[in-house]
Protein backbone atom coordinates (compact mmCIF):
# COMPACT_ATOMS: atom_id res chain seq x y z
CA UNK A 1 0.00 0.00 0.00
CA UNK A 2 1.29 3.66 -0.90
CA UNK A 3 -0.06 6.10 1.41
CA UNK A 4 0.18 9.63 -0.09
CA UNK A 5 -0.04 12.84 2.30
CA UNK A 6 0.63 16.42 0.29
CA UNK A 7 2.75 18.92 2.16
CA UNK A 8 3.34 22.54 1.58
CA UNK A 9 7.66 24.34 1.90
CA UNK A 10 7.05 27.17 4.49
CA UNK A 11 9.59 29.83 5.55
CA UNK A 12 10.77 28.38 8.07
CA UNK A 13 11.72 25.04 5.82
CA UNK A 14 13.99 27.33 3.23
CA UNK A 15 17.19 27.74 3.05
CA UNK A 16 18.59 31.37 1.84
CA UNK A 17 18.01 30.38 -1.91
CA UNK A 18 14.27 29.23 -1.28
CA UNK A 19 14.81 26.05 -1.49
CA UNK A 20 14.07 22.94 1.13
CA UNK A 21 16.33 22.22 3.89
CA UNK A 22 17.20 18.57 4.24
CA UNK A 23 16.42 18.93 7.58
CA UNK A 24 12.27 19.51 6.12
CA UNK A 25 12.52 16.87 4.30
CA UNK A 26 13.43 14.42 7.00
CA UNK A 27 10.18 16.14 8.60
CA UNK A 28 8.17 15.57 5.91
CA UNK A 29 9.12 11.59 5.88
CA UNK A 30 8.62 11.46 9.61
CA UNK A 31 5.30 12.88 9.46
CA UNK A 32 3.57 10.68 6.14
CA UNK A 33 5.18 7.62 8.26
CA UNK A 34 3.21 8.69 11.62
CA UNK A 35 0.29 9.53 9.66
CA UNK A 36 0.45 6.19 7.77
CA UNK A 37 0.22 3.98 11.13
CA UNK A 38 -2.36 6.70 12.51
CA UNK A 39 -4.46 5.60 9.69
CA UNK A 40 -4.40 1.95 10.42
CA UNK A 41 -4.65 2.29 14.36
CA UNK A 42 -0.88 1.88 15.01
CA UNK A 43 -0.10 5.40 15.79
CA UNK A 44 1.26 7.54 18.47
CA UNK A 45 -2.48 7.25 20.31
CA UNK A 46 -2.55 4.03 19.82
CA UNK A 47 1.22 3.52 21.76
CA UNK A 48 -0.48 2.32 25.43
CA UNK A 49 -3.37 -0.29 23.87
CA UNK A 50 -0.73 -2.08 21.62
CA UNK A 51 2.46 -2.13 24.56
CA UNK A 52 4.75 -1.26 21.56
CA UNK A 53 6.02 1.91 19.61
CA UNK A 54 8.43 2.12 16.35
CA UNK A 55 12.05 3.42 16.95
CA UNK A 56 14.02 5.01 14.35
CA UNK A 57 17.47 3.46 13.29
CA UNK A 58 18.86 5.10 10.09
CA UNK A 59 17.74 7.82 7.58
CA UNK A 60 18.87 7.78 3.54
CA UNK A 61 17.92 10.88 2.12
CA UNK A 62 18.59 11.46 -1.71
CA UNK A 63 17.56 15.25 -3.49
CA UNK A 64 17.26 14.50 -7.15
CA UNK A 65 15.24 18.22 -7.80
CA UNK A 66 15.13 20.48 -4.95
CA UNK A 67 11.69 21.84 -4.34
CA UNK A 68 11.66 25.29 -3.47
CA UNK A 69 9.46 27.81 -1.27
CA UNK A 70 5.84 27.19 -2.00
CA UNK A 71 6.11 24.34 -3.86
CA UNK A 72 3.00 21.68 -3.39
CA UNK A 73 4.53 17.91 -2.13
CA UNK A 74 3.11 15.04 -2.87
CA UNK A 75 5.03 13.06 -0.77
CA UNK A 76 4.67 9.14 -0.57
CA UNK A 77 5.91 6.00 1.54
CA UNK A 78 4.62 2.44 1.81
CA UNK A 79 6.33 -0.62 4.23
CA UNK A 80 8.99 -2.59 1.88
CA UNK A 81 9.95 -5.33 3.49
CA UNK A 82 10.74 -6.59 6.79
CA UNK A 83 12.80 -9.15 8.73
CA UNK A 84 12.12 -10.79 12.49
CA UNK A 85 13.43 -7.36 14.13
CA UNK A 86 13.91 -4.81 11.04
CA UNK A 87 10.91 -3.07 9.44
CA UNK A 88 11.99 -0.66 6.00
CA UNK A 89 10.12 2.30 4.79
CA UNK A 90 10.82 3.76 1.70
CA UNK A 91 9.35 8.06 0.72
CA UNK A 92 8.91 9.63 -2.34
CA UNK A 93 8.36 13.49 -2.67
CA UNK A 94 6.91 14.42 -6.63
CA UNK A 95 6.61 18.10 -7.41
CA UNK A 96 3.90 18.76 -10.13
CA UNK A 97 4.60 14.98 -11.06
CA UNK A 98 8.33 14.90 -11.30
CA UNK A 99 9.87 12.90 -8.59
CA UNK A 100 12.53 15.43 -6.66
CA UNK A 101 13.72 13.42 -3.60
CA UNK A 102 13.04 9.73 -2.51
CA UNK A 103 14.58 7.97 0.81
CA UNK A 104 14.55 5.03 2.72
CA UNK A 105 14.74 4.41 6.56
CA UNK A 106 14.92 1.33 9.05
CA UNK A 107 13.17 0.66 12.57
CA UNK A 108 12.24 -1.69 15.59
CA UNK A 109 9.43 -2.20 17.37
CA UNK A 110 10.31 -1.32 21.02
CA UNK A 111 8.42 -2.58 24.16
CA UNK A 112 7.32 0.27 25.75
CA UNK A 113 7.21 -1.04 29.56
CA UNK A 114 10.69 -2.81 29.42
CA UNK A 115 12.15 -0.63 26.45
CA UNK A 116 13.46 -3.89 24.67
CA UNK A 117 13.26 -4.70 20.75
CA UNK A 118 10.56 -7.07 19.97
CA UNK A 119 9.95 -9.50 17.42
CA UNK A 120 7.95 -8.13 14.27
CA UNK A 121 4.40 -9.85 14.60
CA UNK A 122 2.94 -10.33 11.10
CA UNK A 123 -0.64 -9.76 11.58
CA UNK A 124 0.28 -5.98 12.29
CA UNK A 125 3.01 -5.27 9.05
CA UNK A 126 0.40 -7.06 6.97
CA UNK A 127 -1.61 -4.14 7.57
CA UNK A 128 0.57 -2.16 6.38
CA UNK A 129 -0.02 -3.71 2.90
CA UNK A 130 3.96 -4.45 2.26
CA UNK A 131 5.43 -3.28 -1.56
CA UNK A 132 8.20 -5.72 -1.24
CA UNK A 133 9.23 -5.00 -4.78
CA UNK A 134 9.68 -1.19 -4.77
CA UNK A 135 12.82 -0.16 -3.40
CA UNK A 136 13.95 3.48 -4.09
CA UNK A 137 16.94 2.46 -3.71
CA UNK A 138 17.43 -0.38 -5.67
CA UNK A 139 19.85 -2.11 -3.12
CA UNK A 140 17.89 -4.59 -0.43
CA UNK A 141 19.53 -3.58 2.61
CA UNK A 142 21.67 -0.04 4.12
CA UNK A 143 25.16 0.36 3.79
CA UNK A 144 26.94 -0.13 7.01
CA UNK A 145 27.96 2.98 7.91
CA UNK A 146 31.44 3.16 9.61
CA UNK A 147 32.74 6.02 12.16
CA UNK A 148 36.18 7.13 10.20
CA UNK A 149 39.94 6.79 11.66
CA UNK A 150 40.67 10.11 12.56
CA UNK A 151 38.47 13.64 12.32
CA UNK A 152 39.90 16.92 12.03
CA UNK A 153 37.42 18.67 14.14
CA UNK A 154 35.90 18.22 17.38
CA UNK A 155 33.40 20.56 18.90
CA UNK A 156 31.31 20.18 22.16
CA UNK A 157 27.81 20.66 22.06
CA UNK A 158 25.58 21.50 24.79
CA UNK A 159 22.00 19.97 24.67
CA UNK A 160 19.22 22.89 24.48
CA UNK A 161 15.71 21.88 25.85
CA UNK A 162 14.39 22.67 22.52
CA UNK A 163 16.06 19.19 21.38
CA UNK A 164 14.19 17.20 23.41
CA UNK A 165 11.09 15.43 21.89
CA UNK A 166 8.06 13.76 23.31
CA UNK A 167 10.39 10.69 24.73
CA UNK A 168 12.69 13.14 26.69
CA UNK A 169 15.72 12.64 24.41
CA UNK A 170 16.57 14.41 21.73
CA UNK A 171 14.86 14.20 18.76
CA UNK A 172 16.24 12.36 15.43
CA UNK A 173 15.96 15.37 13.49
CA UNK A 174 17.94 17.08 15.50
CA UNK A 175 21.13 15.39 14.73
CA UNK A 176 21.38 17.16 11.93
CA UNK A 177 21.43 20.69 13.45
CA UNK A 178 24.27 19.44 15.50
CA UNK A 179 26.27 17.90 12.32
CA UNK A 180 25.92 20.83 10.99
CA UNK A 181 27.18 23.43 13.32
CA UNK A 182 30.68 21.47 12.50
CA UNK A 183 30.31 22.21 8.52
CA UNK A 184 30.27 26.00 6.00
CA UNK A 185 27.63 24.00 3.13
CA UNK A 186 27.69 26.47 0.42
CA UNK A 187 24.49 24.67 -0.63
CA UNK A 188 22.54 21.80 1.43
CA UNK A 189 24.45 18.10 0.23
CA UNK A 190 21.77 16.73 -1.83
CA UNK A 191 22.21 12.98 -0.02
CA UNK A 192 22.16 12.09 3.08
CA UNK A 193 22.32 9.36 5.47
CA UNK A 194 21.97 8.71 9.57
CA UNK A 195 23.10 5.94 12.05
CA UNK A 196 21.65 5.70 15.38
CA UNK A 197 23.19 4.18 18.19
CA UNK A 198 22.46 5.35 21.46
CA UNK A 199 20.13 7.91 22.59
CA UNK A 200 21.04 11.71 23.98
CA UNK A 201 18.87 13.52 27.15
CA UNK A 202 19.09 17.05 28.44
CA UNK A 203 22.05 17.54 30.11
CA UNK A 204 24.42 14.80 28.77
CA UNK A 205 27.59 16.22 27.61
CA UNK A 206 28.43 15.56 23.68
CA UNK A 207 30.52 16.28 20.62
CA UNK A 208 30.44 16.57 17.50
CA UNK A 209 33.63 15.18 15.30
CA UNK A 210 33.25 16.09 11.73
CA UNK A 211 35.50 15.74 8.89
CA UNK A 212 35.20 16.62 5.20
CA UNK A 213 37.23 15.05 2.13
CA UNK A 214 36.65 14.69 -1.58
CA UNK A 215 33.69 11.77 -0.78
CA UNK A 216 31.77 14.01 1.10
CA UNK A 217 30.84 14.96 5.02
CA UNK A 218 31.45 13.22 8.09
CA UNK A 219 30.01 13.50 11.70
CA UNK A 220 29.57 11.56 14.60
CA UNK A 221 27.84 12.72 17.78
CA UNK A 222 29.42 10.83 21.07
CA UNK A 223 29.75 11.50 23.92
CA UNK A 224 30.81 9.04 27.76
CA UNK A 225 28.65 6.32 26.97
CA UNK A 226 30.07 6.23 23.29
CA UNK A 227 28.86 7.21 19.54
CA UNK A 228 25.26 8.65 19.67
CA UNK A 229 24.92 8.74 15.93
CA UNK A 230 27.12 8.59 12.45
CA UNK A 231 26.22 11.18 9.37
CA UNK A 232 26.96 11.33 6.06
CA UNK A 233 26.75 13.85 3.81
CA UNK A 234 27.90 14.88 0.11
Amino acid sequence: MIFTYDFETGLSDITNEKTIKNKSILRIFEDIASKHSDSIKNGLYDIIDNGFSWVLLEWRLKVEKRPCYGDVLQARTWVRNSTKLYSYRDFEIYVNGERAVCGSSKWICVDISTLRPVKLNEALLEKYLPEPDRNVFGAPEFEKMRELDEYALNIPYAVRKCDIDINGHVHNLNYIDMAYEAFDFEKEPDYAAILYKKEVKYGDPVSIAADENNNGYFAKIYGEKGVNAIIEMR
